[in-house]
C-alpha cells in the first residue's frame, strides 16, 4: 500500500528526469560563465592534465555544487507541481460526484 510519502513511477521519472534536464543546463551554464570569468575553457575531466590542480578543484567544486542544487531545486518543484495537480484533480472529482450523486450508484 503506498503511502502519502511515496510516488508513482511517472511521478519519480518526471522528477527525474527533470533533474537531469536542470543539470544538463546547469553545466553548460557554468561552463559559459567560467569561460566568461576566467577567459579560459574549464577543464573537460578529472584526467585533463592540462588545467592547473587548483583550477580543476575549483571547477569541481563550483560545478559539483551549483549542478547538485539545480537538481535538488528541479526535483522538489517538480514534486510540488505533481501533488499539486494530483489534490487539484481530486477535489474536481469530488465536487463532481457532491454535485451529481446518482452518478455513481452501481444499481443495486
Amino acid at each position: 500500500m503506498a503511502g502519502d510519502s511515496s510516488d508513482g513511477r511517472v511521478g519519480q521519472t518526471l522528477k527525474h528526469a527533470a533533474g537531469m534536464v536542470a543539470a544538463a543546463g546547469t553545466y553548460k551554464g557554468l561552463q559559459l560563465a567560467w569561460k566568461q570569468a576566467t577567459g579560459k575553457e574549464a577543464p573537460l575531466g578529472p584526467d585533463d592534465q592540462q588545467a592547473p590542480l587548483g583550477r580543476a578543484i575549483a571547477w569541481t567544486l563550483v560545478m559539483g555544487a551549483a549542478i547538485t542544487t539545480a537538481r535538488m531545486i528541479a526535483i522538489r518543484y517538480t514534486a510540488r507541481l505533481l501533488h499539486s495537480r494530483q489534490q487539484s484533480m481530486t477535489e474536481s472529482a469530488a465536487a463532481t460526484l457532491a454535485d451529481n450523486p446518482d452518478s455513481s450508484a452501481t444499481g443495486a
